[in-house]
């Protein structure tokens, strides 16, 4: 990876962001609530995560969309619990493309639902900056 291609990630990371405010950071509710919106779908809480707005062309967004997606992923510093065991406490993750927004906590993708912990942030990246964090 160049030193510029680090540079850009770590700006991503590290820059000032819209701070959004959970709903709540009670893990049970909302693993509760996960279960009711999206029954039979793995569920990972996270915290310190970040919502990415992709900075794609208008002519990619409409693809996107077209499809059932919105051109947003989720960027999480620490997973908390995934019922599915793909990530141990305390790892990163990253999503696929977002598929619905239920209440302010509850990040659904086509194949698990994030649970959104606490405070987070809200940017905007090219998808090539956020493929690049692994």
């Amino acid at each position: 990876m160049t030193d510029t291609r680090i540079k850009i990630i770590s700006d991503f990371l590290s820059s000032e962001s819209e701070e959004i405010h959970n709903a709540s950071d009670d893990e049970a509710a909302g693993i509760a609530l996960a279960q009711e919106l999206c029954p039979g779908k793995p569920y990972c809480s996270v915290r310190r995560w970040i919502l990415v707005d992709l900075d794609i062309s208008d002519d990619k967004k409409a693809l996107v969309t077209e499809q059932g997606f919105q051109p947003i992923v989720l960027y999480a510093h620490t997973v908390v619990t995934d019922s599915a065991r793909r990530f141990s406490p305390g790892d990163w993750v990253r999503s696929t493309l977002l598929v619905d927004r239920k209440s302010n906590c509850l990040f659904e993708t086509q194949n698990s639902v994030y649970i959104l912990l606490g405070t987070g942030t809200r940017k905007t990246a090219e998808p090539a900056v956020v493929a690049s964090i692994f």
